[in-house]
């Protein structure tokens, strides 16, 4: 048969097909659909099982024995065209990994380094029919090979030279297994192109493209760790690693950012199953909306019901009214298994190099934006910045400088006493002064710092500073009784901390009670053992604590009974009687339930003389507020209590 006399096999492309069917199968199967880097890689898959496919036909041609002239041509042709396109697919693939590809479109030359080889190399095997330049089919009806055919592994080899200098030139951006796992792939290509050459018999040069590609998978697709398998989107490792990319490129992004701010409480009501199902519905809502307005957008689910969308420069003009739609859609209520659920959506966009210009402050106010306010409108960062609200560089590079330059402060807050009708305490407060962002609140640089691990440093700051005032001889001559010092609950869980404040207290030769530590409900509530045993250690010690913000969270009671504590303040929003008449009743009890427990009462957040009348009354033992004095400066609380404590 005429079939077997030109031997070529096809067992290599089945097992390529095989291959390429699973990798089709999976990739679908996990949602590897959405987001520039998956559409590439789709496109990439698509092409070389298109080229198995075609491989497998041209070869049962030229085994059939038959005539077949216009099958084989056409075969022939489309399989060439295919398998050449393949290469600088992968060129581009690579370039998009890179997140490069938006200089690949504002560079007309690189346009036609990359494109030009391929449409020769195109034109020449679609007029191959005519011309036989490339392959021609000869009077015995073979396959033959033309005088041009080399021209294929020419330029194939240069796509190939292409690759390798942009993968060696941008491994930086990788780890040594991707980085590693890309080059693999041209080496197995020209190896098998180099055998097929040799024995065009063995068609491996398709099974050879289908391994590579299985490393792409495993290596730096990585589905596992970048791709959430209900909504299709990338995770938050995802987002991270494509923020750094685009800030080593210097490449110009926009972001959109939808936080549903009610997840928890959806998530209590409607279980595991349907917060899934409900998370994957807006995630389709979302991308149906970006199908039309934003076609070339990066998705991502960085979960608890925060969404980010990641565009480049070429949809910059449609991001406005793409977030616009979305906050609109979402505020229209969602049915899901016979319930109607209403959705509280907070959508934000950032102008990257614009309003944040580096990895650590995009990605922290990325995560910090879950905890803002619900609007109603579409945000901007650069109006959420102006408020004060968000730092925006490193917070422990900022606290650092604060700390070298002097840009945190103490400042002292003094605490009146309704039965000696004098200042008798204050409360340590800390103040950071950064040069370009001025006045930083302590409601943003706390939280972050104690996410960062940055509160340590400041904790100790504080305690210092507060042990040398005490012991400084303007500050005995004040006959203040103690100063109160804010522990928050990662303080409370360093194993060195009872160790930490015992040598301050010798080293400053201060007695035990001269100091107070305020812990909050949320470190009360803990059952740590580490905290417990530093509050037990302390307590013994001498040092009295007190609970700070009472009433802002759940009280745990049983656990305040238990508590080594001396001092209770209640929080400032007791003090809104006016706002609410029912909270004087809430007020008066839980005064005297802890009067009851032996403890005394600090109030905060006193401004007017009639609050301050009001809890006089109730026989609290404190006040605090600015109704007395605002939080002061070292130097401004001594003249200050100087003054006072005369009249």
């Amino acid at each position: 048969m005429a079939g077997m006399v030109m031997g070529k096999l096809n067992y290599f492309n089945y097992c390529a097909l095989a291959v390429m069917a699973v990798l089709l199968i999976s990739v679908a199967a996990r949602h590897m659909l959405k987001g520039r880097r998956n559409r590439y890689f789709w496109n990439l898959l698509l092409i070389v099982t298109s080229a198995v496919v075609l491989d497998i036909i041209a070869v049962h041609f030229d085994n059939s024995g038959g005539m077949y002239v216009l099958e084989k041509y056409v075969s022939h042709c489309a399989y060439l065209v295919m398998v050449n396109l393949a290469v600088p697919v992968y060129v581009i693939y690579l370039a998009c990994l890179t997140d490069s590809m938006y200089r690949l479109r504002d560079s007309i030359p690189l346009q036609l380094v990359l494109a030009a080889p391929y449409v020769v190399i195109f034109e020449l095997i679609v007029t191959t029919p005519f011309t036989h330049l490339i392959f021609y089919i000869d009077d015995a009806y073979n396959y033959a090979r033309g005088s041009l055919y080399i021209w294929l592994y020419i330029v194939s080899a240069f796509y190939v030279s292409l690759g390798v200098v942009y993968a060696l030139r941008c491994n930086r951006l990788f780890g040594r297994g991707q980085f590693l796992a890309m080059l693999a792939v041209f080496p197995i290509m020209l190896i098998a192109l180099a055998v097929q050459v040799v024995h065009p018999a063995f068609r491996i040069e398709m099974f050879a493209h289908a391994i590579g590609i299985l490393f792409l998978l495993f290596m730096v697709q990585k589905p596992e760790e970048r791709t959430n398998p209900v909504t299709g989107y990338g995770r938050d490792f995802a987002y991270a690693s494509d923020i750094e990319m685009a800030v080593r490129n210097q490449k110009a992004i926009r972001i959109i950012l939808i936080n549903v701010l009610n997840y928890k409480a959806l998530r209590d009501i409607l279980g595991y199953e349907s917060m899934t199902a409900l998370m994957n519905r807006i995630s389709e809502q979302i991308l149906s909306i970006c199908k039309k307005n934003l076609p070339k957008v990066d998705p991502y689910y960085l979960d608890r019901g925060r969404f980010c969308l990641m565009v480049g420069k070429e949809n910059f003009a449609q991001v406005e009214n793409a977030a616009n739609l979305i906050s609109d859609m979402l505020k229209k209520d969602i049915f899901l298994q016979g319930m109607n659920i209403n959705l509280q959506v907070n959508v934000c966009i950032i102008k990257c190099p614009e309003d944040l210009n580096d990895f650590q402050s995009i990605y922290a106010f990325s995560n910090e934006f879950e905890e803002y306010e619900r609007t109603g409108k579409v945000l901007t960062a650069e109006e959420i910045l102006k408020d004060g609200r968000y730092i925006i560089k490193d917070i422990e590079e900022i606290i650092d400088n604060a700390m070298n330059k002097e840009g945190l402060t103490v400042y002292y807050q003094p605490i009146y006493s309704v039965k000696q009708k004098k200042f008798v305490s204050a409360e340590a407060l800390l103040r950071l002064n950064d040069e370009e962002y001025g006045h930083i609140s302590p409601e943003l640089f706390i939280p972050v710092a104690e996410k960062n691990g940055v509160i340590h440093k400041i904790g100790s700051f504080v305690l210092e500073e507060v042990c040398r005032f005490i012991a400084s001889e303007e500050y005995k001559q004040l006959g203040m009784e103690y100063i109160e010092v804010n522990l928050s609950v990662a303080q409370c869980m360093r194993s060195d901390l009872a160790k930490e404040i015992t040598e301050l207290l010798e080293k400053y030769h201060l007695r035990p009670d001269q100091i107070n530590l305020e812990i909050t409900e949320t470190a009360a509530s803990s059952s740590q053992n580490i905290m417990m045993e530093n509050i037990k250690k302390l307590s013994e010690g001498g040092i009295p604590f007190s609970l700070d913000d009472f009433g802002t969270g759940y009280s745990n009671m049983r656990r305040m009974t238990t508590l080594p504590l001396e001092l209770v303040k209640l929080d400032k929003t007791f003090t809104n009687l006016q706002d609410n008449p029912k909270l004087e009743s809430v007020v008066r009890n839980s005064v005297q339930m802890i009067k009851d427990m032996n403890m005394k009462i600090v109030v905060e957040g006193i401004e007017t003389e009639d609050m301050a009348k009001f809890f006089s009354d109730l026989q609290c033992d404190y006040i605090q507020g600015f109704y007395y004095s605002k939080p002061l400066t070292k130097d401004g609380f001594v003249e200050f209590v100087r003054k006072e404590n005369k009249k």
